[in-house]
C-alpha cells in the first residue's frame, strides 16, 4: 500500500471522544480518509529507542571482516543474525546475533554474486537476500549462506525509461522507479523526469506499472548548443518506502499520503495533516551556503580561499520559495508510518514523528545522535523493525559501524 497526505481538514467521525480532539476519519467514494490534528501520546508516554546499542559491528583496526567501507544496507535475519552491504567494496558480509563475522560474498565486478555498484540489499522470506547493481541493472538471490541462488537483468518494457532503483521489496517482489526520459525536455523549473511507480516479480521477471508521478524539481535552461541541468534547493518531489507489505508515497510539497495496493495501484487510504509550507529566509539560504563551504572542503577539494570565494555564486542558486513539509518517510515491520521532519542544512535532526498503520498520529521518537537510517538520496538501507532499530553510526575518524538499538513500546 502506498501512503499519501493532503493539507486540507474534512468533517467526518471519530472512534471516540478522546479521539475527536486528535483525528478525524471519513470517507470518498469508499476510500478511508485520515485526518490527523494532533499526537495522542502525552508528556513522557510513547516509544523510546534505547540509550545504548544492543549491537555494534565494525572496529578500527584489526582484522578486516570487521572493517567496514560504503555500508549501504543492512538486514536482520529471522535469527537475528545481520547481512550488510558495502557499495564500496560490492560484498555481503553476514554476522551473527553477537557480532561475530560468519561469512561474506561478492566484491566489485560483473561476474555471478559481483556488484559494479551495489545500491539495494533487501531480505526475502526464508532469510534469503536480494540486491541490486545500479550499474547493472541486474537482480541477484542469495541464499542464507552467501550461495547465489539467481541472477536476473532487468529489460524496461519502455524505450527511453531504464531503471534507477529499487525502493524497497515486499515478498517476491521489488518496487522498482523507473524514469520516463520520453518527449521534449521541458525548459525553466519543473518536474522532470517523471517518475514511473512499478513491481519487479523475482519468480519470473515480469514488471508491472502502479502509477506514474512527477519527478522531483529541477532548473533546467537551454544554452546554444547544450541544455544546462542544475539542482532546485528546497525543491519538492517525491519520497517512497515499503516494508511489512505496504508501500508509501508523499509529494513534499504538501503533507499527504496514500496507501496504494502493490497489486493494481488503486488506493486504499489517504491520510492528512495541515502542515503549511514554511517560506525560506536568508537564514536558510546562508545555512545552505555554508553547507556547500564545509562540503566542497572535505570532499571537494576546495582550499578555505576556494569556497569563500564561491560562497556569492552558491547564494544565487536556483531555490524554491518555501520549503519541503517534511524530509523523508519510512514503514517499519509493523507497518507505522514514520515521518522525518525537513532539516535545514546544518541544523540539527528532529524526532521522528510516527503515524500508526490507520493513520491515528502517535506522536514523536527520537534517533540516537548520529545514527543514519539511509544513505544518499535512496531513502532504503537500515531497517526499523518490531522491537529495534538498525542503521550505521560513524565514531572517531570517520570509522563506519553497523548499530542496532532496542524500539522499546
Amino acid at each position: 500500500m502506498v501512503l499519501l497526505c493532503v493539507a486540507t481538514l474534512a468533517l467526518g467521525t471519530c472512534d471516540s471522544p478522546s479521539e475527536s480532539r486528535t483525528t478525524i476519519r471519513t470517507d470518498s467514494a469508499g476510500i478511508p480518509i485520515t485526518t490527523a490534528l494532533a499526537p495522542q501520546w502525552g508528556s513522557g508516554e510513547g516509544w523510546t529507542i534505547s540509550e545504548e546499542p544492543l549491537l555494534e559491528i565494525g572496529a578500527v583496526d584489526g582484522s578486516d571482516e570487521y572493517l567496514l567501507d560504503g555500508v549501504m544496507g543492512a538486514v536482520r535475519l529471522s535469527n537475528g543474525d545481520i547481512v550488510l552491504g558495502e557499495w564500496a567494496s560490492g560484498e555481503l558480509r553476514r554476522y551473527d546475533r553477537n557480532g561475530t563475522f560468519m561469512w561474506r560474498t561478492g566484491g566489485q565486478g560483473e561476474g555471478p554474486g559481483e556488484h559494479a555498484f551495489l545500491t539495494f540489499v533487501g531480505l526475502l522470506p526464508g532469510d534469503s537476500v536480494v540486491t541490486y547493481d545500479g550499474a547493472l541493472g541486474r537482480v541477484q538471490i542469495f541464499g542464507p549462506e552467501g550461495v547465489v541462488a539467481r541472477t536476473m537483468r532487468i529489460e524496461s518494457p519502455w524505450s527511453g525509461s531504464p531503471p534507477t532503483r529499487v525502493v524497497g521489496v515486499s515478498e517476491r517482489r521489488l518496487v522498482l522507479i523507473f524514469q520516463d526520459l520520453e518527449g521534449e525536455i521541458p525548459i525553466g523549473v519543473v518536474r522532470w523526469p517523471g517518475i514511473r511507480i512499478t513491481t519487479f516479480s523475482l519468480d519470473d521477471g515480469a514488471v508491472a506499472t502502479l502509477m506514474d508521478i512527477p519527478g522531483a524539481e529541477q532548473y533546467i535552461t537551454r544554452m546554444e548548443s547544450s541544455i544546462s541541468y542544475r539542482g532546485y534547493e528546497f525543491g519538492r518531489g517525491p519520497q517512497l518506502a515499503t516494508a511489512g507489505g505496504r508501500l508509501a508515497l508523499v509529494d513534499t510539497e504538501v503533507f499527504s499520503v496514500r496507501s496504494v495496493s502493490l497489486d493494481d495501484g488503486a488506493t486504499k487510504a489517504i491520510l492528512r495533516r495541515d502542515e503549511p509550507a514554511r517560506e525560506v529566509t536568508s537564514e536558510d539560504v546562508e545555512a545552505y551556503v555554508e553547507w556547500m563551504a564545509r562540503r566542497n572542503v572535505a570532499y571537494g577539494g576546495y582550499s578555505e580561499e576556494q569556497a569563500e570565494a564561491s560562497k556569492p555564486v552558491w547564494r544565487k542558486a536556483p531555490m524554491a520559495p518555501t520549503l519541503p513539509v517534511l524530509g523523508s518517510i519510512r514503514l517499519d515491520a509493523a507497518g507505522n508510518l514514520w515521518v522525518e521532519p525537513f532539516a535545514v542544512y546544518g541544523s540539527e535532526r528532529s524526532p521522528f514523528e510516527v503515524y500508526a498503520p490507520d493513520g491515528t498520529w502517535l506522536g514523536s521518537v527520537a534517533m540516537p545522535p548520529g545514527l543514519i537510517l539511509a544513505v544518499g538520496r535512496e531513502n532504503t538501507g537500515m531497517e526499523i523493525g518490531e522491537d529495534y532499530v538498525l542503521g550505521v553510526w560513524s565514531g572517531e575518524q570517520g570509522v563506519e559501524y553497523v548499530r542496532m538499538y532496542g524500539l522499546e513500546k
